[in-house]
């Protein structure tokens, strides 16, 4: 393995508290013990040569402040993060012979996310690049999930694929750190936690003792896919506020209680100065709704609580909602229409290789599968029987709800 060292230099440098977003991660990072890496590898265009790769390297760096950030701790208390204003990244070149590129570019991969970055020395992102036949082939880059989240990494890909030009949009760590810290960013965590204390009685619905094993399961559902558009098109509300309400409804006959919360990852991007950022802004927002009564009961009272929820899920989460138990939802499609490939053939569910660490007790990310919807569930507080009669549970309110509508 060759090394190119990319120099870089970027508007911006200073330190400063970790962001809200940031602060997240880090409390997620420590609680399943893991750097939650993220990324991946793609071929590159023929043609593209290093210097193009050490090119859109710099260009990263440079951009974007949370790529060439590093962490500095001190003594009982969380890091502050440090922002470089120039430096120099490293840039892993492996030639992969007589092999198959994209063979060589997995294992890479691998390594990579097998291997934890030192976050306080080292700049976050590592990235390398696959030569066949003495050219670029393939690019990995793998980075901790300190440095963006999924809607920041699209944003990221999609400026870096067209070079823009403009200042990066949106506010930037070391500003955005400078806001929350700011009377306007006091009131907006105050509002947040009076929320989350109106609701404390909820927070703990799976008990305070030790969690059992984590596990993970996976449930890939054409069923599913299908009939979540055709319930929101039916009733005019939008489908992730149907699959809540349907999450929602399903954890009310398990836990046997009327009023059920549910912690839901917020993107925040709709606020202002926050659409266009890269760095993690999000967060857990508080669902809070009876949904004891029909379906459609269960549906409005969700809709009207899922905006306070949005709402207020954004906040200094080391003095809101760290010791909450209740179960979660991750919305991660990206596809909100009619699936038109979708069959209405139910769903089958695998356990797999179980989490790192542990995890929330009840974890359910959706995600978006050719011709179907995929329900990935960590849990560590139901009977296996439970968890999966959880993610089946939704596939078969939804179905019904759409062949009544």
């Amino acid at each position: 393995m060759d090394r190119i060292d990319v120099p870089f230099c970027g508007d911006g440098a200073g330190t400063a508290e970790l962001t809200w977003g940031q602060r997240a991660m880090w409390q997620a990072m420590v609680r399943e013990r893991s750097w939650l890496p993220m990324g991946g590898r793609r071929p590159v265009p023929p043609g593209t040569t290093l210097d193009d790769v050490a090119a859109e390297l710099r260009y990263t760096m440079g951009r974007y402040q949370s790529f060439r950030t590093t962490l500095r701790s001190r003594a009982g208390a969380p890091p502050r993060q440090v922002v470089a204003g120039e430096g120099t990244a490293r840039l892993d070149v492996v030639d992969a012979g007589h092999e198959d590129p994209e063979v060589v570019a997995a294992a890479v991969e691998r390594d990579l996310r097998a291997a934890s970055p030192d976050l306080e020395g080292d700049f976050p992102m590592r990235m390398a690049v696959v030569l066949s036949s003495g050219t670029p082939s393939r690019l990995v880059a793998i980075m901790p999930h300190l440095v963006t989240d999924g809607i920041g990494a699209a944003v990221m890909v999609d400026e870096v694929t067209r070079r823009v030009a403009g200042p990066p949009e949106g506010l930037q760590p070391l500003d955005l750190a400078a806001w929350q810290a700011s009377a306007s960013g006091e009131r907006q965590h105050a509002a947040a936690r009076r929320h989350w204390e109106r609701h404390a009685a909820l927070l703990s619905p799976f008990g305070s003792g030790p969690a059992g094993a984590a596990r993970k399961g996976v449930f890939v559902s054409p069923a599913l896919a299908a009939a979540l558009p055709a319930v929101s098109a039916s009733t005019g509300v939008d489908s992730a506020t149907v699959l809540l309400a349907a999450y929602m409804t399903v954890l009310s006959r398990i836990t046997g209680a009327g009023t059920v919360a549910v912690r839901q990852v917020v993107s925040n991007r709709f606020r202002s100065g926050l659409a266009g950022i890269v760095s993690p802004i999000t967060q857990l927002g508080l669902c809070v709704a009876d949904v004891s009564g029909s379906f459609d009961a269960a549906l409005a009272a969700v809709a009207r609580a899922s905006l306070p929820a949005q709402k207020h899920a954004y906040y200094d989460p080391f003095a809101v909602g760290a010791d909450a138990r209740t179960a979660c939802l991750n919305d991660r499609r990206s596809v909100r229409a009619a699936a038109g490939a979708a069959s209405w053939e139910p769903g089958s569910f695998t356990w797999v290789e179980p989490p790192v660490g542990p995890t929330e007790p009840l974890f359910v990310h959706v995600d978006d599968e050719p011709g179907a919807l995929r329900l990935t569930v960590d849990v560590s507080v139901l009977s296996d029987p439970d968890a999966e009669g959880c993610v089946r549970g939704i596939e078969t309110l939804l179905v019904s709800a759409a062949q009544r509508a």
